[in-house]
């Protein structure tokens, strides 16, 4: 199809000039009707090729890759290739930046905002940990390939902890990307049992959950969509969170878990709401959540080269009480259990609610 379409191309720009010196010079400014003509058709063929090529270079999409990550962990330097290839979701903000979304697993914690430098390549950083690491990520587009460069570095010293390279081509557009998702974990604690009142709402929403905490899930089908979205309203029905959500858990606590879906295959990321309405996470992003009562939540996110994903434990501030726990339970009278790793071990107690860790083997 391409070779038909640049000989069509080379054609009529051939009539044209073959035409241009048949043309007599004492008439040169009365440029024969056909001439202009074909002059227009070559003109429109060589935009529309330059737009197809637009199209394919345009970074958002999905993107089919395979990557590989390399880890720097006190001199001692480890490649690990994946074996199975992944899902990439570039979505485009209003305001023209791009963020990337990586099935089954996540790129990791921090979720930077890319922007444009040149007709093919996009850069942008995040910082994690507050500002103590730095993420780094870029994109290279080529002939419709892809390569994504991803560097997590510790801000104090400057050195890198872990760069990951993806590399592929655009997901066909007759094909869908189906990853396994988790779903939200929410604790079960002594509390009132839920509110089925809800059921007056019914008749204004696709679908609608029991009252829970004083807020009950609902859902609609917007104009034009085929799947319902979800958000939540209070007894009253005024709506407190809009619906804006693929997926939603009730609330425990004051936290809610939400989910969105990412490409054709419905791909999900999570995030945290709290009932007074904001969205506790900034981005729905996270490969998985729990809802740990007492008004604390955990967030679930990969660590390049680590095998399971790491756990930050946050109130309904999104203040991050304690970074990368192992495991996180439910909180109980003021604490939750837990465990965590580091360079002596991997210790096994208690998490208090400003973050305090007690060990078993205190």
């Amino acid at each position: 199809m391409k070779r038909l379409f640049r000989k069509a191309v080379v054609a009529l720009i051939g009539m044209l000039f073959f035409c241009l010196l048949q043309e007599p010079v004492g008439h040169a400014a009365k440029i024969n009707p056909v001439l202009r003509k074909l002059k227009r058709a070559a003109l429109l063929a060589v935009g529309a090729k330059n737009q197809s090529r637009k199209r394919i270079e345009d970074l958002a999409g999905e993107w089919q890759v395979k990557c590989e990550i390399t880890t720097y962990d006190k001199g001692e330097v480890k490649t690990i290739k994946e074996n199975d290839e992944s899902l990439v979701v570039a979505e485009t903000d209003p305001d023209g930046s791009y963020m990337l979304y990586k099935f089954p697993i996540g790129f990791g914690e921090g979720l930077p905002r890319l922007r444009k430098i040149s007709a093919t390549r996009y850069e942008g950083d995040d910082t994690v940990h507050g500002t103590a690491t730095v993420v780094k990520q870029s994109v290279e587009l080529e002939r419709g390939k892809i390569i994504i460069k991803q560097i997590i570095i510790d801000a104090a010293s400057k050195q890198p902890q872990s760069e990951t390279l993806c590399t592929g081509e655009r997901l066909p557009s007759a094909s869908k990307f189906f990853a396994a998702a988790r779903a939200a974990e929410v604790c079960s604690t002594d509390q009132p049992p839920a509110d089925s009142s809800v059921e007056r709402f019914a008749r204004q929403y696709k679908s609608v959950k029991p009252f829970s905490d004083g807020l009950a899930a609902v859902a609609i089908v917007p104009q034009g969509a085929r799947t319902e979205k979800w958000g939540f309203i209070d007894a009253t029905g005024r709506v407190v969170i809009p619906m804006r959500y693929d997926v939603a858990t009730s609330f425990k606590d004051g936290l809610a878990a939400v989910g969105k879906y990412y490409g054709r295959g419905q791909n999900l990321k999570w995030g945290i709401v709290e009932k007074l309405g904001p969205q506790v996470t900034p981005h729905v992003h996270y490969d998985a959540v729990k809802i740990l009562g007492e008004g604390f939540a955990a967030v679930g996110y990969a660590v390049p080269g680590r095998s399971g994903l790491k756990w930050n434990l946050i109130n309904r501030e999104n203040t991050t009480v304690f970074y990368g726990f192992d495991e996180i339970g439910c909180f109980k009278d003021g604490r939750a259990r837990a465990s965590y790793t580091d360079e002596k071990g991997v210790h096994t107690g208690y998490v208090n609610k400003v973050g305090d860790f007690f060990a078993d083997n205190r």
